[in-house]
């Protein structure tokens, strides 16, 4: 049966290098993690706000189609009372008849 070593009993000079070691490496791995964790935070930061400009862009385009899509209902019922006013009245000049429901919108 193999017996444990006995523990030696340092001297208080050992001691306090050994303790400084054990502290610096301590320190050490502190601060690797805390500039981990920096870092992770800087990625998240940006994908936020990539996700921010990402949304801001969609948002554009939908406007952006609202108001191009209102703009042809626009002009497809001009067109459309245009042609009802044209074959109600078929001896007007049918730009005028645009002109005029322009005119009224």
């Amino acid at each position: 049966m193999i017996e444990p070593e006995p523990v030696k009993k340092l001297s208080k000079k050992d001691q306090l290098k050994l303790d400084e070691e054990i502290a610096l490496k301590l320190q050490a791995k502190i601060d690797e993690e805390e500039r981990i964790a920096r870092v992770e935070e800087e990625k998240i930061n940006e994908a936020n706000i990539a996700w921010d400009d990402i949304q801001e862009k969609v948002d554009a385009d939908y406007q952006l189609a609202e108001r191009l899509q209102a703009e042809e209902q626009e002009q497809f019922i001009i067109e459309q009372k245009a042609t009802l006013l044209e074959l109600a009245f078929p001896h007007q000049e049918p730009l005028a008849w645009i002109q005029f429901l322009h005119l009224r919108l």
